[in-house]
Parts: C-alpha cells; structure tokens; sequence
C-alpha cells in the first residue's frame, strides 16, 4: 500500500492558507508530503536530526530561486501563524499527528486481525460438518438411483435426508 496524507477540504477556506500565494501553497503541500514521508509525527528530520533549509529544499526538489523563496516565504509566514515551530534545529509542524492520524483499526495488520477473528466467530458459529450422516446420504442415494434408473426428484432425495437425520 503506498504511503499517503489527508488534505482537508477546510483547507479551502482556511485564512492561514488562503493568504498564501500559489507558489507558497505549493510549498506548504510539499512540506505536509515530506512531513508524511518522514514519519515522525509531522517533524521534519532524517532519522533523529533535523533538517536544515537547504536540506527541506533539496528533499522537495526545488531547484529556481524563485521556489526557494516561496518555500522561505511560507515557512516564515506559516510559523508567524502558529502552524510551524521550530523546536531547537527540528522544524515540525503543529497539529500534524492529530490531523494525520491513522486510526489504529485502519492499519493492515489490524485490519488482517479483524478478519481472522471474523472468519474464526464464523466458522464457530457454522455447525460441523457430519461427515458420517454425507457419506450415508451419499450411499443411500446412489442406490436409490440405481433401483429407479433415474435421478432422484429433489422430494426422493430430501425423504432420504429425512430418513438418515431420524437415525
């Protein structure tokens, strides 16, 4: 399953982002996806260390001028906002853990565990199969064909179940 982030629709009509430039925008959505990438509860790092600018910018392939300053610019005004801190040299990014949380329940091995016990309380709950009164079943419909030359109507077969399930 490929790796992925929750983009809100509120985002829409959030005034933090909506006073952003595109460029800026863009910015801010690469850094939520590097954020995702580097799973870390919405820090930005690579293993324990942190990442500098030029590192944030070269994770997000940015290559213009241009872009380096729309990213600086974002940044900037994003932490002036609250939505990003600086914790010592970690950038993180505030509210990323409660917003990008995953449910327990939806990870796949949770979700293989509920499916397991749901095939379990359903075999559970099936009676066992009588191999014994299949094979007389079996037997007793064989010879019945044999003596009509025929096969049994579903009426013939069901009295022979009946038979078998009084013994």
């Amino acid at each position: 399953m490929l790796p992925w982030i929750k983009m809100w629709l509120e985002a829409l009509d959030d005034p933090k982002l909506t006073r952003l430039s595109l460029a800026e925008k863009g910015a801010w959505w690469g850094l939520l996806q590097l954020a995702g990438k580097c799973a870390a509860g919405g820090k930005i790092v690579s293993g324990d260390v942190g990442l500098d600018m030029d590192e944030i910018a070269d994770a997000l392939h940015i290559k213009t001028p241009a872009d380096r300053q729309a990213l600086e610019s974002m940044m900037a005004k994003m932490e002036k906002r609250g939505s990003l801190t600086w914790n010592g040299s970690v950038l993180s990014i505030v509210h990323y853990e409660e917003r990008q949380r995953i449910p327990p329940s939806s990870r796949p091995e949770a979700v293989a565990e509920r499916v397991r016990q749901h095939r379990e309380r359903q075999k559970a709950a099936r009676p066992p199969i009588d191999t014994e009164r299949l094979r007389e079943i079996s037997l007793r419909r064989k010879k019945k064909r044999k003596e009509l030359g025929r096969e049994l109507t579903p009426e013939e077969l069901q009295d022979i179940k009946n038979e078998v399930a009084a013994r």
